[in-house]
């Protein structure tokens, strides 16, 4: 039987039209990965050369950990040899049918690419963001031709995480959403439009609403920061792989979802800033891992590298699931 991998992971047709992706950090680097490996010409467009050969050389290591888990329907030197790399924006966005915008969230930043890719690319190239909060009207509003930009918000890592969230901006059109949604499905995403160009998205917005409420009963001294994750991991995250929450809704009964909802709501955290403990530990220098102390210590005790190895090794073991429930 043929492998699903092929299907997903490797494709030699061609005519595929050049994807360039503009910010070769953590995520611009994963996502030109996805399109290469999935058979398309790609052009990593970073200012700092040496970003560019980090990028290089994460990849390949990315390459290595699919390969050997039966992912890569090609060798690694197949996809390798698809990536390309510049710090000239310009030339590197020319010909192009598909630019993704992947530098820091600095609305200012973002804008002077945008400026730049317009003045380098023809009017029916799709410029695509990966902000995750940005709204896209902002971006869209420094250019001639707002109806082709759009949204498309990938998760870290790029390469493992199948969702990407496609945002319509206030003028873009229908095709530039179609196209957008059908080029992710080339390449294995599995797309989902938001219609509003409201900032976080979907995932994001859902995602700080739970940080927000697990930061309130840390702070409150309800639960430790250990069990509220542990809760969070052994009973919502073991559902909600099968699950979204509209669907446990629809399970659990609306009347009942009504009925809970008229308890605790008035309950739940509303802040609409950071809250105390938030402000504390920036003040303090506690930013996470980056500083080795957050809600945990990362200095004793806890490997912020292994984590990261378990939570990739996870979701490996997601997509070869998906592979094998393909096939069957």
């Amino acid at each position: 039987m043929e492998n699903s991998g092929e299907k997903r992971y490797g494709n030699n047709d061609e005519g595929k039209g050049k994807i360039a992706v503009v910010g070769s950090g953590l995520m611009g680097r994963g996502i030109g990965q996805v399109f290469a490996s999935a058979g398309f010409p790609v052009t990593l467009i970073d200012l700092n050369q040496q970003v560019l050969d980090s990028a290089l050389r994460q990849i390949s290591a990315n390459l290595n950990t699919m390969e050997n888990s039966g992912l890569l329907a090609e060798s690694k030197e197949v996809v390798l040899s698809r990536i390309s790399t510049t710090p000239d924006l310009a030339e590197g966005v020319k010909s192009t049918s598909f630019v993704i915008e992947a530098v820091f969230e600095n609305v200012d930043a973002k804008k002077e690419v945008f400026r730049k890719v317009e003045r380098a690319t023809d009017r029916s190239t799709i410029i695509a963001t990966n902000t995750t909060a940005i709204p896209i009207r902002t971006l869209a509003s420094v250019t001639t031709r707002p109806e082709r930009v759009i949204g498309s918000h990938f998760w870290n890592p790029p390469h493992l995480v199948s969702a990407v969230e496609v945002t319509r901006g206030e003028k873009t059109s229908s095709d530039t959403v179609d196209k957008t949604v059908s080029i992710l499905r080339k390449v294995g995403k599995k797309p989902a439009v938001v219609n509003r160009d409201v900032p976080g998205q979907i995932g994001i917005r859902i995602l700080y609403a739970m940080i927000r409420e697990a930061t309130s009963l840390v702070e409150s001294g309800t639960a430790s920061a250990e069990d509220v994750d542990n809760i969070v991991k052994e009973a919502l995250g073991t559902r909600l792989e099968i699950l979204g929450p509209l669907e446990l809704a629809d399970l659990s009964g609306i009347d009942l979802v009504e009925n809970v909802a008229n308890i605790l709501y008035k309950s739940l955290d509303s802040s609409t800033n950071p809250q105390r403990l938030v402000k504390r530990m920036v003040n303090s220098g506690e930013l996470g891992v980056k500083t080795g102390k957050g809600f945990y210590d990362w200095k004793d005790g806890r490997n912020a590298q292994e984590t990261i190895r378990e939570r990739d090794a996870h979701l490996i073991k997601i997509l070869k699931e998906q592979h094998s429930d393909a096939d069957a």
